[in-house]
């Protein structure tokens, strides 16, 4: 549980960051945002890293939450503490759409599409695995 409260706080943190870092989208200006990235490539680095950071994060809890969801419906064991920590991860994407829309849907769209691809849902596989 506590990994996936950390993925939350990491995914929130590196989000937040990202949008602050990152020329302003909005009103969307292609040279000023070209320049910005290529005169500022300290800021550009750091907003890059924390992308990928953040949605490989938040992809490990959208995929808990989809497990989750998918485990219940088929009747097996659920993690329920750690099940609701990342659907309130979820919620944190809600701060990043009212700061910055554009990079909020990139960065979420990203994420939930590497918890998709990364998910497993055959836990007996899993179980020898460990063995």
């Amino acid at each position: 549980m506590r990994v996936r409260l950390l993925c939350v706080m990491v995914g929130f943190l590196c989000g937040y960051l990202l949008i602050h870092w990152m020329p302003p989208l909005t009103p969307f200006d292609f040279t000023l945002f070209i320049t910005e990235l290529i005169f500022n490539p300290l800021r550009t680095f750091l907003a890059l890293i924390c992308f990928f950071i953040g949605f490989l994060a938040n992809a490990v809890v959208i995929r808990t939450v989809i497990e989750g969801i998918v485990l219940c419906l088929q009747g097996k064991r659920v993690r329920w503490v750690e099940w609701f920590v990342c659907c309130g991860g979820i919620a944190t994407f809600y701060w990043l759409f009212q700061w910055e829309r554009k990079l909020a849907v990139l960065f979420f769209i990203f994420s939930f599409i590497y918890g998709m691809i990364s998910m497993d849902l055959d836990r007996s596989r899993q179980y020898h695995r460990n063995l």
